[in-house]
């Protein structure tokens, strides 16, 4: 009776009505050739934690794994309209050659939502004022005039998955699916934090759903990018982390790779909002000694971070503050266009629905201004007018550097601003009959909260010095303090440890991002240890 138990099980399996854990996904690897197909045989299959090379007659096979995820590590130069796959047991991945433009798009933190209510309920906090669908048909029809060689979404697709039932966050996900699925243009997409639901056993189940494997890598001209989930729920909690899986999945991936190939990453949080674990600091190890770029989202900002030993980039948010209008860190509604010329990646921050779009890109520069200052800014699309530039609404004779992209104009000034007096001032080109300016403050000496909110559009997502803060409380990593113009919240971010402990009535210094406090109830983000220090009081 065991015997007969045994063969019907071996002929259930070998008709694949009983699946074990070893069930396998394999087919052939082809390049389609004006109708023709060729076995493809240099690269490899990926189930998510191993890699299987390609054999030569193009075959593969490969162990699913529990999420039933297959993908292919497209190569350069191609295009796979089915390049991953879900509890299949066999398929064909079929690829195109296609001739590579150097030039793809970086959306992020859409917040998609089709109906005010059921946005105020996935985000309480939250009103929206805007409409999001008159912005992502714009999107479309900009990114469609653009034609990318390809489109990453980087995360926070939707309002909120886990604050509204899944029927609605469905719905949501396949909309923004709707308007990123563009012709010819492949979109990849990145897990965000509000695609989480902490509760459910699969806590991006809606995500793979519609979306596909939340982490997995391709070849694009003579770059690796890999994209991976920066979520981990552990005991019901979210930490910003890769999981164990990923980060072995990513050794792996670094390892088929030349060591000459540039390997750029993208994750819906920057560095600094990773949790302090021990997976954080493996990746940033990993990334330090392996990685080109890190380009990420969350922040709903543009922002480069630093350059080495690897860029730390952050990306503008299509919902700017949560359709309410620009964001906290005064970015209006808009997307990251790339240009990737030898390995060397250029950007620019284009705004939706204005035309042109003129970004001042000032958020780099040391705050307060002061002295020689080098600045940039972006024309999309690309000009071949030149420009004047005008300090305080006065013509300002200086050099004037510009740079033809394919797609947008680069405009570098040199100004003095030591010639300013100290407080608000103003920065501008004229483009044609067109005036564009921007308010920046300059200053040596630090400045106070009261000055910074009185003059916020001056301010927003720029490096600001406060002094003399008095501590009056304390929430987890938020401060309150009083710099005797006015009272403050300050917001450390997860990565950073104080080397020291802030005692309440003592004085400190805090040098870090100012973000609107309209918008936000905590104005000031600190992104590394030395935005705090310690005042003795005399």
């Amino acid at each position: 009776m065991r015997k007969r138990g045994l063969v019907i099980f071996v002929c259930l399996l070998m008709t694949g009505l009983v699946f074990s854990e070893n069930v396998s996904t394999k087919g052939f690897v082809y390049i389609l050739e004006e109708n023709n197909s060729v076995p493809f045989s240099d690269g490899y299959v990926s189930n998510g934690s191993t890699f299987t090379k390609i054999e030569e007659n193009g075959y593969y096979s490969i162990p699913r794994s529990e999420d039933g995820f297959v993908f292919l590590v497209i190569p350069d130069g191609y295009r796979c309209s089915e390049w991953y796959v879900k509890d299949k047991e066999e398929h064909n991945f079929i690829l195109e050659p296609y001739e590579e433009k150097g030039v793809f798009v970086v959306v992020s933190d859409i917040h998609y939502a089709d109906d005010p209510d059921d946005f105020s309920d996935a985000l309480p906090d939250r009103e929206m004022i805007d409409n999001p669908d008159h912005y992502m048909k714009k999107l479309k029809e900009m990114l469609t005039g653009i034609s990318p060689d390809f489109i990453i979404c980087n995360g926070d697709m939707i309002a909120d998955t886990a604050n509204v039932e899944d029927e609605i966050a469905y719905r949501w996900a396949n909309k923004v699916k709707s308007y990123l699925d563009i012709s010819d243009i492949p979109t990849f997409y990145v897990v965000g934090n509000h695609e989480i639901e902490k509760k459910k056993d699969n806590p991006i189940v809606i995500y793979q759903d519609v979306f596909g494997p939340d982490y997995y890598s391709f070849n694009y001209l003579g770059n690796h990018f890999i994209i991976l989930n920066s979520h981990n729920v552990v005991n019901g909690s979210l930490q910003y982390e890769i999981d164990s899986t990923q980060l072995d999945w990513l050794k792996q991936d670094i390892e088929n790779i030349s060591q000459e190939v540039p390997i750029t990453f993208f994750s819906h949080e920057p560095i600094f909002s990773l949790s302090r674990t021990d997976n954080s600091e493996q990746l940033v190890q990993i990334l330090s000694n392996t990685f080109s770029n890190h380009i990420s989202g969350h922040w709903h900002t543009t922002r480069t971070f630093f350059k080495e030993p690897f860029l730390e980039l952050t990306c503008g948010a299509v919902c700017g503050g949560w359709w309410e209008g620009d964001s906290a860190y005064g970015d209006a509604y808009g997307f990251t266009l790339f240009e990737l010329h030898r390995g060397k990646i250029d950007y620019a921050y284009i705004k939706i629905d204005e035309y042109p779009s003129v970004w001042f890109d000032l958020k780099n520069t040391e705050t307060p201004l002061s002295g020689m200052e080098y600045l940039r800014i972006v024309v999309f699309p690309n000009t071949s007018e030149s420009i004047s530039v005008l300090l305080n609404d006065m013509s300002y004779l200086c050099d004037v550097f510009s740079r033809q992209m394919s797609y947008w104009t680069e405009y570098y000034i040199f100004i003095n601003f030591a010639t300013c007096t100290d407080g608000i001032n103003k920065i501008g080109i004229k483009l044609g009959d067109q005036l564009y300016s921007k308010e920046v403050y300059v200053k040596n000496n630090p400045v106070t909260m009261k000055t910074i909110k009185t003059n916020s559009q001056a301010f927003v997502g720029l490096d600001v010095l406060l002094s003399d803060c008095i501590n009056t409380g304390q929430s987890g990593k938020t401060y309150i303090f009083n710099d005797g113009s006015d009272v403050f919240m300050t917001t450390l971010e997860k990565c950073v440890t104080l080397p020291f402990e802030v005692t309440k009535n003592q004085k400190y210094s805090i040098f870090g991002i100012y973000r609107d406090s309209e918008v936000v109830a905590d104005p000031m983000r600190i992104i590394v240890s030395e935005g705090l220090v310690h005042e003795k009081i005399e």
